[in-house]
């Protein structure tokens, strides 16, 4: 288990983002990712939770056997040496030997085993990396970007081998990564960081489908904004009253892509361009003097220039101005 409660960290230096009120738990055998753009302070977490930096104010409790795996030169040797060598536990030379055949297995790098470090390709000396960091039995993990220059086949490749031992052994890993698809894929819960403030938590669902700052719908990948008023007890859309409200506020209406429907009733829309990527269609269009894009299944029969589109409002939601 980890428990960061309310952790700040100030820097002099501006391009390094520091933490502000920085709270959160990472439970038994819990998948936490941690999302942000460069320099929102990711790594300086993971430094204050490991101990490479040491916070201005508040408490990090860390209960369990913790790794930080992270990039790192690795003298060239044997693979089977290197691995027995790394292995700290307090066990005879025989049973740290069938560790390392026993994660060699897992990361299927058996065959390399007797090979030197060198020989490998840089996706094996990271199953290798991995494997010196997980053979010593650690209840915690801390995981920052360590995949990202891989191929995307290899890196696939590793995080399924990796996150099935993970659960296996019931291992807490607090995760960076950029990637969103892995995030959801592989997270129990997620946080999005912005300039070392938590933006917002929640399970990857929650927080993929109702983010609650503009930053975070923009960083999600939410491109359709439009500011809409309250009337009469409703929004005041492109496409009349809609909705119920008793705020008498502004607020931006986000709309997902797949949220536009084709109807005589909605508003004029010019096409700028049409992209099919899978079994859907990407649209770009025009309204006024804004860029809508639309994403619709293939069975929809698109016209070439023009078209009327409306929204299902069930499938967006408000944010404060």
């Amino acid at each position: 288990m980890i428990k960061i409660c309310d952790v700040n960290k100030l820097f002099d230096q501006r391009a390094i983002a520091g933490l502000h009120h920085i709270s959160l738990e990472i439970k038994p055998g819990e998948v936490f990712a941690l999302m942000g753009p460069n320099g929102s302070g990711k790594t300086t977490l993971i430094n204050i939770i490991s101990g490479k930096t040491q916070a201005d104010s508040g408490t990090v409790t860390v209960e369990g056997e913790l790794r930080l795996f992270e990039q790192k030169e690795m003298t060239d040797q044997n693979v089977q040496k290197f691995l027995i060598t790394s292995n700290k536990l307090d066990i005879d030379d025989d049973k740290k030997l069938q560790l390392a055949r026993d994660f060699a297995d897992i990361f299927e790098f058996t065959f390399q085993l007797r090979q030197n470090l060198s020989e490998l390709s840089a996706g094996q000396r990271q199953k290798v990396l991995l494997a010196s960091e997980l053979i010593n039995s650690p209840t915690l993990l801390l995981l920052d970007e360590p995949f990202t220059h891989l191929d995307p086949h290899t890196r696939k490749d590793i995080l399924n081998a990796l996150f099935e031992y993970i659960r296996r052994q019931n291992i807490s890993v607090l995760w960076v990564t950029h990637d969103l698809e892995e995030a959801t894929l592989f997270a129990d819960k997620m946080a999005l960081l912005n300039f070392g403030k938590l933006e917002q938590v929640g399970s990857p669902q929650e927080v993929i489908k109702k983010p609650r700052s503009l930053f975070a719908a923009k960083f999600l990948g939410y491109e359709n904004f439009l500011s809409v008023s309250p009337q009469n007890g409703k929004w005041q859309t492109p496409w009349g009253l809609l909705g119920e409200t008793n705020d008498e506020s502004p607020q931006i209406l986000v709309i997902p892509a797949n949220a536009f429907i084709l109807s005589e009733q909605g508003i004029d829309v010019k096409i700028e361009s049409l992209l099919i990527r899978g079994r859907m269609q990407f649209l770009k269009t025009k309204w006024s003097d804004k860029t809508l894009l639309m994403e619709f299944s293939p069975q929809v029969r698109l016209p070439q220039k023009k078209m009327k589109v409306a929204i299902v409002w069930e499938h967006c939601f408000l944010l404060p101005h």
